[in-house]
């Protein structure tokens, strides 16, 4: 079981790799000997007419945008990026990737096996048989992905610095895939920095005030100083990072932790977790080009060993042992990219 620090949890909750290739058969050898003549000719059957096969959806195809285009999309001000130039990742202090490179791959899932196993590129029957005592238990913990040793990727990354004085963040610099473009690393960095703060580890802005006639669990409405105060400049954010799925996700939709109040103020529930004590570093897949459009890859979030785990300060060097695969999605739009579907990793 992950270890986590012992805080309220209250947070949901990660895109696609194509699946292993089939072995190749090799074709049995011709015989040298002549055929017995037959008795009967071979009866050719009557031509029939060919299904018709239903053609591959087009993927729209849109013009790059280029930073500033995009940020100027949003009512709401955005941050600033720095970027650093291409670099191999690394992992955190006191941490040491694997001498072989090699490590388990793992999951944890809160859908069904038959979507994981569609996720990951794997039959049900496979998953199940590596996995004989996965329960479900409000999601599935920890179940393997691959019986072998998985070979981790060392994809160049992109440090991204994001800045926004209003955004109160112990995190301001996120790796990113290199081969992403500055619009899509941005996004993607600008997702990793609010999820962070205001939708993964912790819900609300702050400072707020409690609600005289809340609305069920949206008790708390944000105050003026907060990062986010008009629901029109959250929502205009939302949907120039995120897809308007997701961005209904964070905000509006029908389980969303922030919804409109009155006078386009912003209503929300409070909640905070802890983050996982097991994680040392993140490393991606190369992001591939999918037949929507849409860009797919997975975020390794690098774990240790909880049956052997003792607590950080002690002796190193501390060496993963576990990478967790999360999908990651961005789709295009004529704005530029969109994060889709995206789990911060620890």
């Amino acid at each position: 079981m992950k270890k986590y620090f012992p805080i309220l949890v209250s947070l949901i909750l990660l895109t696609s790799c194509a699946s292993a290739p089939a072995d190749s058969i090799a074709a049995a050898p011709a015989s040298t000997e002549a055929p017995e003549p037959t008795a009967t000719p071979a009866i050719t059957p009557e031509p029939t007419e060919a299904p018709t096969p239903t053609p591959s959806p087009t993927p729209a195809v849109y013009d790059p945008v280029s930073l500033d285009d995009w940020k100027n999309q949003s009512v709401y001000p955005m941050p600033d990026y720095t970027f650093s130039a291409p670099h191999k990742p690394q992992p955190q202090e006191q941490v040491t990737w694997p001498e072989d490179g090699t490590v388990r791959l793992c999951a944890s899932w809160n859908r069904s096996l038959e979507e994981a196993a569609q996720t990951f590129g794997i039959s049900a029957e496979e998953l199940q048989a590596m996995n004989p005592d996965c329960a479900w238990d409000g999601g599935y913990d920890n179940i393997l992905l691959q019986a072998e040793p998985y070979t981790l990727p060392y994809n160049n990354v992109v440090t991204v610095t994001v800045t926004r004085p209003q955004w109160d963040s112990y995190r301001t610099k996120f790796d990113v895939p290199a081969s992403l473009d500055k619009q899509a690393q941005a996004a993607l960095a600008t997702a990793y920095a609010f999820q962070y703060r205001y939708y993964g580890m912790s819900t609300g802005f702050y400072p707020g005030e409690s609600v005289d006639d809340p609305q069920g669990y949206y008790t708390s409405r944000a105050a003026d100083g907060a990062a986010f105060v008009k629901y029109s400049e959250l929502d205009s954010f939302l949907h120039t990072v995120y897809s308007d799925a997701f961005a209904s996700e964070i905000a509006g939709g029908p389980d969303a932790p922030y919804i409109e109040g009155e006078d386009d103020s912003i209503l929300f529930r409070m909640g905070d977790r802890g983050s996982n004590i097991l994680y040392c570093g993140t490393l991606f897949t190369e992001p591939k080009l999918q037949p929507d459009g849409s860009l797919e890859f997975w975020q390794l979030s690098l774990q240790l060993d909880d049956q052997s785990f003792e607590g950080w300060g002690g002796e190193g060097p501390y060496i993963p042992s576990d990478a967790f695969a999360n999908p990651v999605r961005l789709v295009p739009t004529a704005g530029g990219w969109r994060v889709d579907e995206l789990e911060l990793p620890n």
